[in-house]
């Protein structure tokens, strides 16, 4: 599975932080611009994710446009599927060692926290999977079961409908819990209308394993649902005539855990990104904040979905969310506690 999400290159200007901290609304709709505005949960503040020329021109003319309309061609779908295989075996080459470096660079990577020096990497998708220091991303409350934290560093959404969702920031025609998880995993959820989702979108700087956002917990299973390579760009998430998240490739996964009942999870590839890989297996049991599984070169989705009101959404990303930004979290950090003890 997998995908490769356009570069990003970040910026902050102090008029765009004080315009957001301030709470002014911004127009929330189908918004095609080369920067989007993103909140650091760390610093309170705001920065600008920028999107380089020559990226930002290919997004464009792909999902930004009246010429949208070719992107559910056939011919279109196997390029990116073509794009994506290749670009997956170029990083898996010895030859891609050489553009480890230059990765950090561009993208100021914190080689303090990886937990191997960068020399050890064979590959450029060795360096890509990198696991960190445990100390890097320490688990909030990991002894607490009702505290629900990030399931990765991402840039994260929440609403607490998929009504909301979908009037705010998933604008694909055919979204649905059925068409996003499979008729079998979405089975439980549609007996309970009113699921609440988290869309937590990584990009190619970020730490691209994801984790457990609870535990202790049991997996149920796991299905692949095979599918497209779109972009998971909110240029691509914001666009009626893509249904990035119900057509990409995925693996879905069926969580149980005692306080916070049944979690759908997906991992969502995108262009470039080589595969999906889990490190658990169904009937298998997990912890708050153990490794699940990682994404290939590139940037990816994880989207959680959890049962009517089992998770009480921390106020910040919920304020965030409905203004249609994203926040920036890290793997490990409170996202929300079970509602029994909010």
């Amino acid at each position: 599975m997998g995908c490769r999400e356009s570069k990003k290159q970040c910026t902050k200007t102090e008029s765009e932080e004080t315009k957001i901290e301030n709470g002014a609304p911004l127009k929330v709709e189908p918004c095609f611009h080369r920067t989007r505005h993103v909140i650091d949960r760390g610093t309170g503040k705001t920065f600008k994710e920028v999107i380089p020329g020559p990226v930002w021109s290919t997004l464009k003319g792909l999902y930004a446009t009246s010429a949208c309309g070719v992107v559910p061609a056939h011919p279109f779908r196997c390029c990116l599927r073509r794009l994506t295989e290749h670009a997956g075996r170029q990083m898996r080459y010895a030859s891609s060692k050489k553009d480890i470096q230059k990765f950090c660079d561009v993208y100021h990577i914190d080689l303090d926290e990886v937990l191997l020096p960068v020399h050890e990497f064979a590959t450029m998708n060795d360096f890509f999977t990198r696991e960190l220091k445990p100390s890097a991303r320490p688990i909030h409350s990991p002894d607490e079961p009702g505290v629900f934290v990030s399931c990765a560093d991402c840039r994260v959404i929440i609403f607490q409908t998929l009504e909301e969702a979908t009037r705010i920031w998933i604008k694909g025609l055919k979204f649905s819990l059925a068409e996003l998880l499979g008729d079998a995993v979405a089975q439980p959820f549609l007996k309970k209308p009113g699921c609440s989702i988290a869309v937590c979108r990584l990009a190619p700087q970020d730490y691209h394993r994801f984790h457990f956002p609870c535990g202790p917990g049991k997996v149920l299973d796991q299905t692949y649902l095979a599918g497209e390579y779109y972009s998971v760009n909110p240029v691509a998430i914001n666009n009626p005539k893509v249904d990035v998240l119900t057509e990409n490739c995925r693996s879905v996964t069926r969580l149980h855990h005692p306080n916070f009942g049944h979690i759908a999870f997906a991992a969502v590839g995108a262009t470039l990104v080589g595969s999906v890989e889990l490190l658990k297996e169904a009937n298998s049991t997990f912890d708050k904040g153990e490794c699940y599984g990682y994404f290939q070169y590139g940037g990816s989705t994880c989207v959680v979905i959890t049962e009517p009101g089992a998770v009480s959404w921390d106020a910040d990303l919920l304020d965030a969310s409905a203004r249609g930004l994203e926040t920036y979290v890290r793997m490990g950090e409170q996202i929300g506690i079970s509602s029994a003890q909010a």
